[in-house]
């Protein structure tokens, strides 16, 4: 039984082990139909490649052939589109435009603006009809808007009143209403987006900005400009030039142009519209100065105050000037700098014109002489001369260093040829003023002696002629602030005998005072009385010589006053300081000999006098002592 079960288990084993060999050959089976089966596979699909490929090539092709198409056909469409477009849009921009229908208009250049960056990029010959039609669409529309852009911009550039002109305070200016500033700037942006010509400098609306802005500022300053070039009628005040706020003015509305440009215009614009707008007022501006100039040369006695005030005004405003030009970026110098340098020369020549006619004797221009002896137009017009020049004494002597001190003696040498070298006296201070001063009135007293020369047949009138004008000099000097410590110094007021005013004109003031009076020489001779003594006292009864001696002094007292009373009583003394001196000495010395002399001899006329010399004494005294006095009131009041 135990080999039987033994011999079991062996058969099982053995049979478990075939099945396991025999799975194992099924599995190997198994394993090499699949690979055939690929193998086939891959074979076919290879097949069907070969076959399918030139189909699938010929599917795509046509595809793109068909997308290709489409799009060509798209394109043509939209070509085809634009030579309607032209006509369509042409008809829009070519109508009337105003400003409330901007923005159609405004869209309608955009769809015209467009089409030709299309058309233009398309060569088609058919295509270069529309491009032609385009652009003068493109043209006619920005004509409208330049004519809207000009028509709005006139309509706000009127202009401005005076008042608000000349007033101090730029914010009196009006601005622009807020919509018309709106429809401006859109305007411009329009106008410069439209590139006709990429290389060109904009010139249609900025051309008429330019023209319209500058002409609304030259008419605001009209006013000023013509009170500027009226002619000076009497006496100039200092600070009263109308080119004073003329010059204010139109800086005030320069920079007020800067702003409105900044708002209105692009960027790239500023500094063209700006110059543009700014240099026709400056042009007109300095034209009207240097006209300025040509007159004062011409009357620069009266008016030469003209000239400091503009140099002081330009000075004062250079730093504005120099702003405005550098928002124009103008290469050129800035016109101020320029004008300021011709108002100096002017002020130069005046300085060398009018010493030049100080020593011309016989200019033509004084050669007319009061025959009364009173001060000479040449007397006052170089002592107001002089008064002007103290007026503006901090601006003149910086003029007169430029030129040299001494050259307006030599007007041919240059500044560095100077005379005397810029010195400056103990207080520091430039003495160049000082030596201008110093020969201006060296050649006027010359002049004057020269002149007085014309009064031939009277000595007295030459005298009183030079008393007149030396007089004057004199009053004037010392009551004109600062003219006399210019002239001798800062210790004017101790003057030494040998100062330049003593040297000129007082010591030669007090000879022909001195002079004057031998006038009345003869007078006070006539005057001149002995006393008669008769056995040891006085004699009371005039012997017949004696008589006639009193007759005579009488006689010729009588003569000499009358030839002193018809002349002088011509004369004049304008002064009345001056006047009473020259006459001190006749109511000092000679009235009171008269009054004397007729209380001693005038008993026989009534009076009580002591001494009777005729029985006629009418016949010889004709004047009384109140008459006297009367008549010698009456001297030198002519004028």
């Amino acid at each position: 039984m135990a080999i039987a079960s033994e011999g079991t288990r062996d058969n099982k084993t053995f049979l478990d082990e075939e099945v396991a060999e025999l799975d194992g050959l099924v599995t190997n089976l198994d394993k090499t139909n699949t690979v055939n089966i690929l193998n086939s596979f891959d074979t076919r699909l290879a097949s069907l490649e070969t076959s399918v490929m030139p189909i699938h090539k010929s599917t795509q092709s046509l595809t793109r052939l068909a997308g290709n198409m489409n799009q060509t056909v798209a394109a043509l469409e939209a070509i085809l589109s634009y030579f309607d477009l032209a006509s369509r849009e042409e008809a829009i921009v070519t109508r009337p435009l105003s400003d409330q229908d901007l923005q159609s208009y405004l869209q309608s250049i955009g769809r015209i603006r467009e089409s030709l960056r299309a058309m233009s990029s398309v060569n088609l010959k058919a295509g270069d009809r529309v491009v032609q039609q385009l652009k003068r669409s493109l043209k006619i529309a920005a004509g409208q808007l330049d004519d809207l852009f000009k028509k709005l911009l006139l309509q706000n550039s009127q202009p401005l009143d005076l008042k608000i002109v000349t007033s101090s305070d730029r914010k009196d200016i009006p601005p622009f209403p807020q919509g018309a500033v709106q429809t401006l700037v859109t305007i411009a942006k329009s106008l410069a987006d439209i590139d006709l010509d990429p290389n060109a400098t904009p010139t249609g609306y900025l051309k008429s900005y330019c023209e319209i802005r500058a002409n609304s500022m030259i008419k605001s300053l009209t006013p000023l400009n013509q009170s500027s070039l009226v002619e000076l009628r009497g006496v100039y005040d200092k600070g009263s030039s109308p080119f004073i706020p003329y010059t204010a003015s139109l800086l005030k509305l320069c920079r007020n142009e800067a702003d409105l440009a900044d708002t209105l215009l692009d960027p790239k614009l500023l500094s063209l519209a700006f110059m543009g707008s700014i240099m026709p007022p400056i042009e007109q501006w300095v034209e009207t100065g240097r006209t300025i100039t040509r007159r004062v040369r011409k009357t620069y006695t009266s008016e030469v105050g003209i000239l400091f005030d503009v140099i002081e005004t330009l000075e004062t405003s250079m730093t504005t000037f120099e702003s405005v030009f550098g928002l124009a970026r103008r290469q050129k110098e800035n016109d101020a700098v320029e004008l300021l340098k011709v108002f100096k020369a002017a002020a130069m020549k005046t300085f060398i014109d009018f010493l030049g006619e100080l020593k011309n004797h016989n200019n033509p221009k004084y050669q007319a002489m009061p025959l009364d002896g009173t001060v000479h137009q040449l007397t006052s017009d170089t002592l107001n001369y002089m008064k002007r020049l103290m007026a503006y004494q901090q601006t003149v002597e910086p003029i007169l260093n430029q030129m040299g001190d001494g050259n307006w003696n030599n007007p041919e040498s240059g500044a560095s040829q100077n005379r005397r070298s810029q010195a400056a006296g103990r207080s520091g201070r430039s003495v160049v003023l000082q030596h201008y001063f110093a020969d201006v009135l060296e050649a006027l007293v010359q002049n004057i002696d020269a002149k007085s020369r014309f009064y031939k047949k009277g000595q007295s009138l030459t005298q009183l002629f030079l008393l007149n004008n030396y007089f004057y000099i004199s009053k004037s000097v010392r009551t004109t602030p600062g003219l006399l410590e210019v002239i001798n110094g800062p210790d004017a007021g101790n003057a030494p005998p040998n100062s330049l005013t003593s040297a000129v004109y007082e010591r030669p003031l007090k000879q022909n005072v001195d002079l004057y009076q031998d006038n009345w020489k003869g007078c006070v001779e006539h005057l001149m009385d002995v006393t008669y003594v008769q056995d040891g006292g006085l004699q009371q009864v005039l012997n017949s010589s004696q008589r006639q001696m009193v007759k005579d002094k009488f006689k010729n007292f009588n003569h000499d006053f009358d030839e002193l009373w018809k002349a002088q009583k011509q004369y004049s003394i304008p002064d009345m300081d001056l006047r009473t001196m020259v006459l001190k000495d006749v109511n000092q010395i000679m009235i009171p000999m008269y009054d004397k002399f007729l209380t001693k001899y005038a008993s026989s006329s009534g009076g009580h006098g002591t001494m009777e010399f005729t029985k006629n004494a009418q016949k010889y005294i004709r004047y009384d002592v109140s008459m006297i006095k009367d008549m010698v009131h009456q001297f030198f009041t002519a004028s």
